[in-house]
């Protein structure tokens, strides 16, 4: 397996939406893009009251085949159950997250080290999950925030590092949504957050012996485009985390980047006729978007708008056979879920293209 092939880290929660748009990325896309999957529980049913994850681990499974992923779980308590609130309890080096783990052999996980300073002050239980799960894995990922000290830094990959032996680590770099504080502080400001972090660390001797890959990671999708914008039919916006990139990238060539695949970060549940059918479609830098109230044509008149815009290019990807579709009145999809997973498709094909240049 050849690490470094992979430049593109989207993290991904493991809902549906999420879930289809991955799942139709093609294999020469894939290949360079290692994704980082936060579990959360499965949709609740008469046959699945509690939202079991294996389900969604199957669901990984599936789409990514022989190909290697971060596993993390969602901290977000909408989307968490019981099973996902064990996971996160430290008790016996992080015992319930091992035991989720090692029940899926025949996949190439990647785990995520977690942290938690209230509950494991001393870092000993994250150690011997380290230790532990160094004997079956090549590859770990920890997640960390900027702005920590370095001190801090240096404690808690020191812990980490004591018992990696033979594994490496992919060190992520990530601070969320990071839209507002662009609005409040500027993009050089956050991207000097990054920086100083990524400084920080690069100050730990040895580091680069046991890091895989230093990783950016940021998101921007509005929780709302009309609030965004002010426009209800049609507007566009920033891709804030291509900024990030560009300042970034030119400042630390080394660095490796992912954002949150163009879905904002803190996800609502859409209640059944509440929305208004919209399909978007990115440039490089920015994105676009059409909406139209369903008594005014719904996605067939969003597709039509879309293929017709002199900025829209595609790719050739299933979310784009999905909107030529949709603009001969022929959807798949109706939901916003749908649309969503078509979004992410079409943004993560881009991305990967941009970052290989």
């Amino acid at each position: 397996m050849d690490w470094t092939n992979f430049w593109y880290f989207p993290v991904l929660k493991t809902k549906d939406s999420e879930l289809r748009g991955m799942g139709n990325i093609p294999n020469s896309v894939l290949k360079n893009v290692l994704p980082i999957y936060e579990i959360t529980r499965s949709r609740l049913s008469k046959n699945n009251p509690l939202g079991d994850i294996s389900k969604r681990i199957d669901q990984i499974g599936e789409i990514q085949g022989n190909s290697p992923f971060i596993l993390d779980v969602t901290t977000d308590p909408k989307q968490q159950n019981l099973q996902i609130e064990s996971i996160l309890t430290p008790n016996n080096g992080y015992y319930c997250w091992r035991e989720v783990l090692n029940s899926y052999p025949g996949l190439k996980i990647c785990p995520a080290i977690h942290i938690d300073l209230d509950l494991d002050p001393t870092l000993d239980q994250t150690k011997l999950f380290v230790k532990e799960m160094a004997r079956s894995v090549e590859r770990m990922a920890l997640r960390l925030p900027t702005g920590l000290d370095e001190s801090d830094y240096n404690f808690i990959v020191e812990s980490v590092r004591v018992n990696l032996g033979n594994a490496k680590l992919y060190l992520l770099l990530d601070d969320g949504c990071i839209r507002a504080n662009v609005k409040s502080v500027g993009i050089q400001a956050i991207a000097d957050d990054y920086s100083n972090a990524y400084k920080a660390l690069l100050k730990k001797p040895g580091i680069k012996d046991y890091v895989e890959s230093f990783v950016c990671i940021a998101g921007s999708f509005p929780q709302s485009v009309k609030d965004e914008t002010g426009e209800d039919e049609h507007g566009s916006f920033s891709i804030c985390e291509h900024e990030l990139y560009k300042l970034l990238s030119a400042k630390h060539p080394a660095l490796r980047f992912g954002d949150y695949a163009a879905v904002n970060i803190n996800q609502i549940e859409m209640r059944g006729g509440t929305f208004i059918p919209r399909i978007d479609f990115c440039t490089d830098d920015r994105f676009y978007y059409y909406r139209y109230r369903r008594n005014s044509g719904s996605y067939f008149e969003c597709a039509k708008k879309v293929v017709k815009d002199p900025l829209y290019q595609t790719q050739g990807t299933w979310g784009d056979d999905e909107i030529l579709s949709a603009s001969k009145n022929k959807p798949s999809g109706i939901s916003p879920s749908f649309w969503i997973s078509v979004r992410i498709n079409n943004y993560i094909v881009r991305r990967v293209s941009v970052l290989s240049l």
